[in-house]
């Protein structure tokens, strides 16, 4: 029997996923935000809020900063009428998530 590969965080060539992958889109919240951002494109933070009923304003807050830090989505800036407002777009990292997993949101559909 052969001993098993040692995984180096970043090591593309590792069976295991990449370290870190599972805390980012494996939250709750997660993979509902970037398909929404997906979906409709830029998102003001209220809208995200109304879209996933159910998510607290601090867990949204959370999700929002955690995939940020994750560089799959971006603050831009936005005007609302009464001043500037946060809102959502997915960055190129976040499309690419995003077209990963509508084939995985379709088995759901048809499962």
């Amino acid at each position: 029997m052969s001993p098993l590969p040692v995984c180096a965080e970043g090591d593309l060539t590792c069976p295991c996923p990449p370290i870190g992958l599972i805390d980012i889109v494996g939250k709750k919240w997660a993979v509902c935000v970037v398909s929404l951002l997906g979906r409709y494109g830029i998102v003001r933070f209220g809208s995200i809020q109304r879209c996933l009923a159910g998510v607290s304003p601090a867990t949204l807050t959370s999700t929002l900063r955690s995939l940020e830090r994750a560089r799959l989505i971006h603050r831009v800036p936005t005007d609302g009428p009464r001043g500037p407002v946060k809102a959502y777009s997915l960055t190129e990292g976040g499309e690419s998530l995003y077209q990963s997993i509508l084939p995985l949101a379709h088995w759901l559909r048809t499962t």
